[in-house]
């Protein structure tokens, strides 16, 4: 990287403004006075004063990348910040000045493995901090804030290292006085000298405790995970309480009554029935007390307020409500609880709370308003201006007014700022994700990238209005010329470019490969640049509509790229973390910046300052023109990645905005001559778009109002006339009150002050009485008194006398116990003189037969030593014997031993070079994981996109496909005429179809009857069809019958038609004009005669196969009658079923009676047949008939497929049958009779 130099000569930026919050800090809300909250945002800690719209800012240690907890001191005087890592930090900040006083951590001689402090508080004096370090160790430490000194530490969790814990509670009045609680923790200790002690309640096994406070010095509550408070006083268990079912917290035992009969000594509520419901979280959190109270987070979204009426007794006054901003998203795994309370604070005066959830937002809510008995949902408030939830994906600022525009990517909001006002003009919360937007310069337009369209949207005074919509699905760049007149848009790797008035595409921009990160107008709208992740960055001739210049570099991946506004260079950074200045297709210069990339880039409109943004969220402040080594000042703001970065028009400020939803505007200091020259006579436009629906409502509501008011204004000054005449006779009446009753007071006070005097002579006779008797009894006491004592004094020489006799008593008692004890000292002195003697004698006996024994061991000893070395000697020559033989073998397993130490050497090196082999692998690995992850969140997009341009696709084809099918219908009843004929002659194939099938039927049958026994109902099913074959051959006759006596009786008509006729032979014309309607009136058509004919074969063919059937019965019923044999045992019970299965067959030949009846009034309906109606009248109507040729084919194979299953299945049972039994010709021919009657019938 190149070197930093501070020059004078840059650009400084000083942070404004900055919006956002970050959520996963701990304790992330915090009051510092009545009016100042603090609250982390970016990489920093603001101190925001919300009613004077003032923001002071502190600069976190690495970004705030490490912060996990932030706590402020009880006298709001400190600030403690806690760090994660190697060495786990809290630093402290002071209040008032903002610097960090002190930063404090463990000893270096302290060996500790923990990371970070799970929790830490101040002492009530704001002078020690009490800190639980985590996991493995949980341990507590004690540290001086003065100085930093580490004062006491203890074991945190429990002594056999079980249990985590989530909360310490300082006692409000007493330093060496805190409580522990967590999962399977409670431990309240006490300190004495540096030495911590547990103390009251452990039985913790199975609790888990999420929360806990001090209600006074001796009380202590807690909060569970299932919604429950424990109370402790003293250290002892107190009460348990259910939070969700509890109006109010009464600690007083009644009477000593209720104490004997509680063997816990406890109180326990249950929750009432029906207020626990499954799969609710009822975790107790961020549980706070003060003097007025305490209050805690319970469920999603709601805090409860108890409000101190007794040291013992407490109150629910109210239930506050999070608004509940859930946004669903298709692709998410599950719905995240946005509303679920991480921190509250409540302000020095303890009438304001503030909250913060999981949603990017503060919410605070005034207290001690109406209470739970109004019975209204009291909800908080958001805490300034309402704030963007996830990766904020496009910004623009307007060149007429002191606004811009962002859109979030999760939240899908669009939302106008004014950066001078600190408000927001306008919200709004759309159903599709967007992607990318632009600002028309007037800021009364903007264009934005829908996930399905890009769409103009008009900026009213209260709403998006969308003015046109444009076919570009996932537009992510786009931005309007430097005049307001084009307007350019990315579509995939192509640019639009569109006409601001007529929204006429103009031309398309080709020659990206990669993904376009950006483009830039030059001022006068003749040229635009662009670049794109493949390494190409482009100039555009837009007269032209051509490329004037291009910079291509494939190692490098553009993600931004400025024009100055003569456009003669362009400035433009990529993947490898250049700046690189071109001029005519070359790089002028280029200069490293930070070797990781760079991710945006932005030019002041006086194109003397340049800022680019990287390494997570830094802002680089660069020195133009451009030097040979980068001269820069860096500035940290933001967390995490800068994605859009604009200058305002008049240069004065810098707007960034970052992936994790913060906006911040930067103030741009050092700027003399460097910033562009606004006229003075320039204002910013203050104009607004209205419809005029709304302007007239609003006009009208204006003048109803002033109306309204008119009226008001008449009404008061009515009524305040009427007050003041009342007030008058008010005030009359009570100056007459007050008159009388000071002449009444009068009164009153002389009577008083006679009485008065009255009792205060009473007073002075009795005060003398008293005086008399008073020193009358005293004197009577004195003499009482004196006789006493004289009494007393006698008594008392008594007593001296009878204690000098005690005491000579006591005294001669003692000589003789004196002398007694003598005499017995001394006579057993004498006895253990005695017996010391003896034992001295007997002392010098053991000694003697000691030496003798000694000598008797030391001859013993000796023997014991020769044999010992004799075997000494033997063992030395065996050992060493072996030792030679053990030496042979180490000089052999020496020379083993060399060559393994080389084979181990050489392995070595191999190791290491494989060692080495593997670490750059993984080094390579990583690099790549990195390339594989950028490309798989490509490839992810470019899925999504191919996805919806897929059901783009298969919506377009599913109307072509619709239109199609409309088309085809159309050509049908198009050419249904020109197809008539061909469709009446082909009626008569599905009838010779069937004839064909049904004759292929009966050659099986015929041959299944050649087959023995098993084909003998195949045979009768065969002959009851031939028989009814042959009633429709008589139906059919009788229908020619009648056809017959028809034609005669038309034959006659004809003849009387010929009679009449010729009368006219000699009117030869007339005579014409009568054979003409003859010929007309009698003629058919030719297709008709055609079909008749052919039916007229078919009957005759039907009745030759009919003939030939009845032949082939009788030839098989004498082969039945010669092949019979008897049958077996249940010969009757088959028949039955044979019977039954007949007369299934039969009821299935009604119905295909009643199918042919139908068939041949369809052929009448057709013209095949003059039964029904004529011929001309069947074909008028099949002239009007909608079924194609295709429709009755298939509906004949379906009834014909259906007929022949029936068969098939008919044929298979009794094949079954036949199998099992053999009829006899008698039976088989009573069987026929029987069918034939039936027929018949």
């Amino acid at each position: 990287m190149s070197q930093t130099i501070i020059s004078s000569a840059i650009p400084l930026l000083q942070p404004r403004l900055v919006y956002g919050l970050r959520t996963d800090i701990k304790g992330n809300a915090n009051f510092l006075s009545d009016e100042e909250v603090l609250y982390p945002v970016g990489g920093l800690l603001s101190i925001n004063n919300f009613t004077q719209k003032r923001q002071k800012f502190i600069k976190l240690p690495d970004k705030g990348l490490n912060v996990t907890r932030i706590v402020v001191s009880p006298n709001q005087k400190l600030i403690g910040v806690s760090e994660k890592g190697e060495r786990p930090s809290i630093f402290l900040y002071d209040g008032a000045t903002l610097k960090k006083k002190r930063q404090i951590q463990l000893p270096a001689d302290r060996e500790s493995t923990g990371t970070d402090y799970v929790t830490y508080q101040f002492t009530f004096d704001s002078k020690n901090i009490v800190a639980v370090l985590g996991e493995p160790e949980w341990n507590l430490y004690v540290f001086r804030c003065d100085k930093g000194k580490l004062e006491s530490s203890a074991k945190a969790n429990n002594l056999n290292g079980t249990g985590t814990v989530n909360e310490v509670a300082c006692n409000p009045n007493d330093a060496n006085l805190i409580a522990l609680v967590g999962s399977q923790v409670f431990k309240m200790m006490a300190c004495t000298d540096t030495v911590w002690r547990q103390f009251g309640f452990s039985k913790s096994d199975n609790l888990n405790l999420s929360s806990a406070a001090w209600l006074s010095q001796d009380r202590l509550i807690t909060g569970s995970i299932d919604g429950k408070f424990m109370i402790f006083e003293s250290g002892d268990l107190k009460a348990i309480f259910w939070a969700g079912d509890l109006p109010i917290i009464n600690l007083k035992q009644k009477d000593k009554d209720d104490i004997q009969q509680q063997s816990s000594q406890t109180n326990i509520s249950e929750p009432s029935a029906g207020s626990m419901h499954l799969g609710e979280d009822y975790q107790i959190r961020c549980l706070i007390v003060f003097p007025k109270g305490f209050a805690f987070a319970y469920l999603n979204g709601d805090v409860h307020l108890y409000e101190k009426e007794t040291p013992v007794k407490f109150r629910k006054r109210n239930i506050f409500k999070v608004p509940d901003r859930n946004i669903v998203r298709e692709e998410a795994d599950a719905e995240i609880v946005m509303n679920e309370i991480v921190a509250l604070g409540i302000n020095p005066s303890q009438d304001r709370l503030v909250v913060t959830c999981k949603q990017n937002q503060l919410y605070y809510v005034r207290l001690w308003g109406p209470d739970l008995s109004s019975n209204q949902d009291i909800y908080f408030h958001e805490m300034g201006p309402t704030l963007h939830h996830g990766p904020i994906g496009g910004m623009d600022v307007c060149s007429w007014k002191p606004i811009f525009i962002t859109s979030g990517e999760w939240d899908r909001t669009l939302r106008v700022w004014n950066y001078e006002t600190e408000v927001i003009e306008l919200c709004k919360q759309f159903q599709e994700d967007i992607h990318g937007l632009a600002m028309h310069p007037t800021g009364l337009y903007t264009i934005v990238g829908f996930s399905d369209k890009l769409r103009f949207l008009t900026i009213m005074i209260d709403d998006f209005v969308t003015t046109r919509e444009f076919p570009i699905r996932n537009c992510r760049e786009c931005a309007f010329s430097s005049m307001g007149q084009f307007f350019a848009a990315t579509n995939g790797n192509l640019i639009q470019v569109y006409c601001t008035i007529t929204f006429e595409n103009l031309f398309n921009l080709k020659g990206h490969n990669g993904k376009i990160r950006g483009m830039s107008w030059t001022r006068d709208d003749y040229k635009m640049t662009s670049c794109g992740t493949e390494g190409a960055v482009y100039e555009w001739d837009i007269i032209t509509t051509k490329r004037s210049s291009e910079t291509i570099i494939k190692s490098c991946a553009f993600s931004g790229v400025v024009t100055t506004s003569d456009g003669k260079s362009n400035f433009a950074i990529g993947s490898d973390g250049y700046i690189r200045e071109l001029v005519n297709s070359n790089i002028h210069r280029e200069v490293m910046v930070f070797d990781k990339g760079l991710d945006v880039i932005a030019l002041s409109h006086s194109d003397q300052m340049l800022f680019v943004a990287g390494n997570e969220g830094v802002i680089y402040s660069v020195k133009l023109p451009i030097l040979d080594n980068a001269e820069y000042l860096e500035f940290a703001g933001h967390a995490t990645v800068i994605q859009r970065m604009a200058v305002t028009y008049d240069d004065r400020y810098l707007i960034t905005c970052s992936v994790d939803s913060v906006i911040c505007v930067w103030k741009l200091l050092n700027i003399e001559g460097k910033a562009v020259k606004v006229d003075k006579e320039f204002t910013p436009s203050t104009d607004i778009l209205i419809s005029r629906e709304d302007l007239e409502e609003k006009l009208e509501a204006i003048r109803d109002l002033q109306l309204r008011m008119h009226e008001l204004v008449t009404e008061h000054s009515y009524q305040m006339r009427n007050m003041e005449v009342l007030h008058g006779m008010k005030i009359k009446e009570i100056h007459e009150g007050y008159c009388l009753a000071i002449e009444d007071l009068k009164e009153k006070n002389e009577s008083l002050e006679a009485e008065h005097a009255q009792e205060l002579s009473n007073m002075n006779v009795d005060m003398n009485n008293l005086k008399q008797a008073h020193e009358e009894f005293v004197q009577k006491l004195e003499i009482n008194y004196n006789d006493k004592l004289i009494i007393e004094y006698d008594k008392y020489l008594l007593l001296e006398d009878k204690l000098a006799n005690m005491r000579l008593n006591y005294e001669n008692q003692l000589e003789d116990l004196r002398k007694a004890k003598q005499e017995s000292e001394e006579s057993i002195t004498n006895e253990f003189l005695q017996k010391l003697h003896e034992k001295e004698v007997q002392v010098e006996e053991l000694v003697e037969e000691t030496k003798a024994k000694t000598k008797e061991h030391e001859l013993i000893k000796q023997q014991i030593e020769d044999d010992a070395d004799r075997e000494i000697y033997e063992l030395k020559t065996a050992h060493e014997k072996e030792l030679k033989e053990e030496q042979d073998n180490n000089v052999r397993l020496r020379g083993e031993t060399g060559i393994i130490k080389k084979k181990l050497l050489t392995s070595q090196k191999e190791i290491d070079e494989l060692k080495h082999t593997v670490y750059s692998l993984q080094n390579e690995h990583v690099k790549f994981k990195g390339v594989i992850v950028g490309l798989e969140k490509d490839i992810a997009d470019l899925k999504k996109e191919i996805s919806e341009r897929d059901a783009t696709i298969q919506d377009k084809e599913r109307r072509i496909y619709e239109l199609k099918r409309k088309n085809q219908e159309l050509e049908k009843f198009k050419f249904i005429l020109d197809f008539k004929i061909k469709e009446l002659k082909s009626q008569i194939e599905p009838r010779d179809r069937q004839i064909r099938e049904q004759t292929e039927q009966i050659n099986d049958m015929v041959s299944e009857l050649e087959n023995l026994q098993k084909v003998i109902m195949s045979l009768d099913i065969q002959l009851g069809e031939l028989r009814e074959k042959l009633s429709a051959a008589d139906n059919e006759l009788k229908r020619e019958v009648t056809k017959n006596r028809a034609a005669k009786a038309a034959l006659k008509t004809i003849r009387t038609d010929l009679h009449q006729m010729s009368g006219y032979i000699q009117d030869i014309p007339k005579l014409t004009r009568t054979i003409k309607e003859m010929y007309h009136k009698y003629n058919a058509d030719k297709d008709f005669e055609l079909t008749q004919a052919e039916d007229i074969e078919s009957k005759n063919e039907f009745l030759r196969q009919r003939d030939f059937l009845e032949r082939t019965v009788k030839t098989l019923q004498l082969q039945v009658a010669k092949n019979y044999s008897s049958g077996g045992a249940d010969k009757i019970r088959l028949v039955d079923e044979n019977c039954t299965l007949i007369a299934e067959t039969n009821s299935l030949r009604k119905d295909l009676k009643g199918e042919v009846r139908r068939n041949k009034k369809m052929e009448s309906l057709l013209g095949l047949t003059n039964k029904y109606m004529l011929a001309r009248q069947a074909q008028k109507r099949l002239n009007d008939a909608v079924a194609t040729t295709e429709e009755i084919h298939e509906e004949y194979k379906q009834k014909i497929k259906d007929e022949a299953n029936a068969v098939n299945a008919l044929k298979e049972e009794n094949d079954r049958l036949l199998g099992k039994i053999i009829i006899s010709p008698e039976e088989a021919f009573q069987c026929s009779s029987q069918q034939e009657d039936e027929s018949h019938k």
